[in-house]
């Protein structure tokens, strides 16, 4: 069973992309309110894929990639998806790590599910 870790500070998003990950491919995901619980986690528990919002409190999603990219951690090349509504180039170019896929917020459920499918299956 994949386990699937869901950073975001707002509780309906949190919700949806989990319902949607658990019912579309029947596995476990923990979620954190920010980057830096997420990071707490992932010190603990090893994921299969991380899905993150890039605005939140204490610990934006970039610097918490950043951190589990340079950062010794059993998820420092776990795959990592980015649901944000302030992608843009430089964030992409600040990101540009290996295994690091941007979705835009607002974002249709079917490209999510295609995402988490690419990095799962």
């Amino acid at each position: 069973m994949h386990k699937i870790l869901i950073v975001d500070d707002e509780q309906d998003i949190l919700e949806t992309v989990s319902d949607i990950v658990e019912d579309k491919f029947s596995c476990e995901t923990d979620s954190a309110a920010n980057g830096l619980d997420a990071f707490i986690l992932c010190q603990k528990e090893k994921y299969d894929l991380i899905i993150t919002d890039h605005n939140m409190p204490f610990m934006k999603g970039s610097a918490f990639i950043i951190g589990l990219r340079t950062k010794e951690n059993q998820n420092k090349n776990t795959p990592i998806i980015m649901l944000s509504a302030f992608i843009d180039e430089k964030m992409k170019k600040t990101l540009q790590i290996q295994n690091v896929d941007f979705l835009e917020k607002p974002f249709s459920p079917v490209d999510l599910i295609q995402m988490v499918r690419d990095h799962l299956i």
